[in-house]
């Protein structure tokens, strides 16, 4: 795959070679996910549901149980069995499958593709951007959600917390629960069970998580991270460090940077934080706290800014990969959908960035490129030239 790195170029071929199907069989006995299964086996349903997902603009029990009779799906994904299953059946295997198999194998794909594929910053770290989104069920079939509001209208809605590591989402988490509204719950819950453990990895997320607690949790696990609080925060002034005169990093003129005790309620807290205070064009006041003690102000603030990216991200998975849309309402069909998307998201990601494209037109293209490979396929296997076809 270097060779791939080092041309800027990658097929939807190749990056369907590196999702580890030679390991789908000790993850299948590890977590027993087919264990008295007859029809829905866990790699096929794997494959079905990323297909699907791709292949259909509102994907449904029904859309895939098209999906599964086409003879392309098969071919492409060597699926050998002729088998067929209703809609109804695939319901039934989402709302009682194992979770934990979808979610090692997006763990082990996450692992290989951000092995290969890396995305260079202006600076010596990973930027994971943490941030929750919320999806609203109109129908209110959901099992569990949560409300949002005043309206007592009986809709529920499902809160994805995900953390998006350079150019892949490395961990996520669903809450349905009402206190998990707040993002001093799901936002440390999603850092902590992070997928990649290396080192240089710096953590960006809003002004949301407030609890100065959660933030001293974070720190006690060695867990780098920037964010903003609120310009009324109380804090003791342990050390000002010395600035340049006048300095300017974008839009915002710095004020200062120091060493500082936060309260918590009204308690100094006993961990050691980086406040660094600005003003942008309009006088407004910023402020940052990190506890990375390394960093210089200009790094702070751009790693901030890259807090968007995730929100790009967000607008990715709900326009183009129908996220807003609930398959199954039952919660462990969610989370297995939900790793499902995760899982295709980063193939079309790593698709679109080395070949230089769009989100649309580069989910677009890697479908036309999967269309393309059962051509050869068949081509192939009916003694035909796949590139006379091409040719044509």
């Amino acid at each position: 795959m270097t060779q791939i790195i080092k041309e800027k170029k990658v097929t939807a071929g190749q990056l369907l070679q590196l999702i580890p199907d030679d390991e789908f069989a000790s993850l299948i006995n590890e977590t027993g996910v087919d264990f008295q299964v007859k029809k829905v086996f866990g790699r096929n349903l794997f494959y079905l549901l990323l297909y699907g997902l791709l292949e259909t603009t509102r994907v449904s029990h029904r859309s895939l149980e098209e999906v599964f009779k086409t003879k392309k799906f098969r071919l492409l994904f060597n699926l050998t069995s002729k088998k067929n299953f209703k809609y109804n059946t695939i319901s039934t295997r989402l709302s009682k499958i194992n979770c934990e198999f979808f979610e090692k194998v997006h763990a082990l794909i996450y692992n290989r593709f951000s092995q290969e594929f890396s995305e260079k910053n202006a600076i010596q770290y990973k930027i994971s951007r943490v941030d929750s989104t919320m999806v609203c069920e109109v129908a209110n079939k959901l099992e569990a959600g949560m409300t949002v509001g005043k309206k007592k209208d009986g809709k529920k809605q499902v809160k994805y917390t995900i953390c998006l590591t350079d150019l892949l989402p490395s961990s996520v988490e669903v809450f349905t629960q009402q206190t998990a509204l707040s993002e001093d719950i799901t936002i440390p819950k999603v850092i902590l069970k992070n997928v990649d453990k290396r080192k240089d990895n710096v953590f960006v997320f809003d002004r949301g998580v407030g609890s100065r607690q959660k933030l001293c949790d974070l720190d006690k696990n060695d867990f780098l991270f920037v964010t903003r609080i609120n310009t009324n925060a109380r804090h003791k002034i342990l050390k000002s460090q010395e600035i340049l005169k006048n300095l300017i990093v974008g839009n915002l003129r710095i004020l200062s940077d120091e060493i500082v005790y936060l309260y918590s309620k009204d308690k100094l807290t006993k961990t050691e934080f980086r406040l660094i205070k600005t003003l942008d064009e309009s006088d407004e006041p910023l402020w940052f706290v990190t506890n990375d003690f390394e960093l210089s102000i200009e790094e702070v603030i751009y790693i901030y800014k890259r807090r968007w990216d995730i929100e790009v991200f967000f607008r990715f998975l709900k326009q183009e990969l129908n996220f807003s849309h609930f398959l199954s309402t039952n919660i462990n069909g969610i989370k297995v959908v939900l790793y499902m998307t995760l899982i295709l998201a980063m193939l079309i990601l790593v698709y679109k960035k080395y070949n230089n494209l769009g989100y649309k037109i580069g989910k677009m293209r890697f479908h036309f490129e999967l269309e393309d490979i059962i051509l050869q396929m068949v081509a192939i296997a009916c003694g035909g030239d796949p590139d006379f076809i091409l040719r044509l």
